[in-house]
């Protein structure tokens, strides 16, 4: 704990890696194994490579190795409501509850400074983001080295991005290309109108 529970925001890779082994655990398959079976199967996604802890467990806070296109249709499913070429994969009602912004101010640096100079108003739900880029109130998934998934709700649209994923690289570079796809992203939406 770096703060008294409920009054600090302070986002852990840890709590992530726990919800995954409860995943496991309450189900009695791998997170992988299961998220093959209830949602890439039905979404026609191949995953690659999925990062493992030292005991089996697929981390839950990231190592998952997808297509930029199967990294859209994640989002889709959301942009959605949890439906998928007409079934509905996700209840409607968690996918509404989980893009809610359940900590405001949820302060998001990068190598010290602001995740990306269009992204403000940050907030964070369950296992992701929310912020305003210029007019628009955007959800979005987040991955190292500048792995994006952006919902903009009010235009019907994903923006999703791949990128070198740094991995255990967290050096000046490697920030500095994470926070300059933020900044691409945030600049192409800034100006939608």
């Amino acid at each position: 704990m770096v703060a008294s529970s409920g009054t600090e925001f302070h986002y852990s890779n840890l709590t992530s890696n726990w919800l995954g082994i409860i995943v496991d655990r309450v189900s009695g398959m791998n997170l992988k194994a299961y998220a093959q079976e209830h949602l890439f199967g039905p979404l026609g996604i191949e995953p690659g490579e999925w990062g493992m802890h030292a005991e089996g467990h697929s981390n839950g806070c990231g190592d998952l190795h997808l297509t930029v296109r199967d990294a859209a249709k994640s989002g889709l499913l959301y942009l959605n409501d949890g439906e998928f070429q007409e079934e509905q994969i996700i209840p409607a009602d968690w996918v509404g509850a989980s893009l809610q912004s359940y900590t405001q101010d949820a302060f998001q640096e990068i190598d010290g400074r602001k995740v990306g100079r269009y992204f403000e108003d940050i907030g964070y739900g369950y296992q992701g983001w929310s912020a305003t880029v210029g007019d628009h109130h955007v959800n979005y998934a987040h991955g190292h080295g500048g792995q994006l998934i952006v919902l903009i709700d009010d235009l019907d649209m994903i923006v999703a991005t791949t990128a070198y994923p740094s991995w255990l690289e967290h050096t000046g570079e490697s920030w500095r290309n994470e926070k300059a796809c933020f900044n691409l992203v945030g600049a192409f939406l800034r100006d939608l109108p």
